[in-house]
């Protein structure tokens, strides 16, 4: 990686880093650049609703979903590079030597810190992704008709980033010996997965109603 983060490279230099025969950036980045898709198509939507005088009424509403989805993005996009800065010592603390008791005990409490670390991240995504999902709940009635299908997009992005999210948290706990993290952390998994997946694709289909 150069040094500068993930954020400043173009769209296509982004995916030709996914893409290279390297662990990072991976999927717990895309993730979060999925949210950060999300929020962005938020306030495009509220952008192009401000000022109409169609939604006088939500002017001031959707005002705020623009400031929100702004600075929803910017957590978003600083997470992409979180993910890779937390995956780094993982790395590093499988490659400590083991050939003493010592050493053996010292890399598995490493190697266990970091895992939580790494865990963190994408728990992270879903839980922005959780606030993202209520500026596009509002924007489904308070958005311009002429975006509507930005709505469902940003949706359908939304449930991407946590369903990926997700595989990026169970792949980190699934090595974690703690087991009252372990279950702390599925219990906050399955509960925003299913809160923010199911909200995801009412507004899709609502969407789609809209649209036929």
């Amino acid at each position: 990686m150069e040094n500068r983060k993930y954020v400043e490279f173009s769209l296509e230099d982004f995916s030709n880093e996914v893409a290279a025969k390297k662990t990072m950036p991976g999927g717990g980045s895309v993730a979060a650049y999925c949210a950060s898709l999300s929020s962005a198509l938020a306030s495009m939507v509220g952008n192009f609703t401000v000022g109409k005088k169609k939604y006088q009424q939500y002017d001031e509403d959707v005002r705020v979903i623009i400031e929100k989805a702004k600075e929803y993005e910017k957590i978003s996009l600083d997470l992409v590079d979180e993910d890779v800065e937390a995956y780094l010592p993982l790395s590093n603390a499988y490659k400590l030597p083991s050939d003493t008791e010592e050493e053996k005990k010292l890399k598995q409490i490493t190697i266990q810190d970091c895992l939580k670390a790494a865990a963190s991240v994408p728990l992270k995504t879903l839980q922005i992704s959780n606030e993202i999902l209520k500026l596009h709940e509002e924007l489904l009635v308070k958005g311009s008709n002429m975006l509507i299908s930005d709505v469902g997009v940003g949706v359908m992005m939304l449930k991407a980033s946590v369903l990926s999210a997700k595989l990026n948290i169970l792949i980190n706990i699934k090595y974690i010996d703690d087991e009252n993290f372990v279950n702390q952390y599925k219990l906050e998994l399955e509960s925003l997965e299913k809160n923010i997946c199911e909200s995801c694709d009412r507004i899709y289909q609502s969407v789609v109603e809209k649209l036929i």
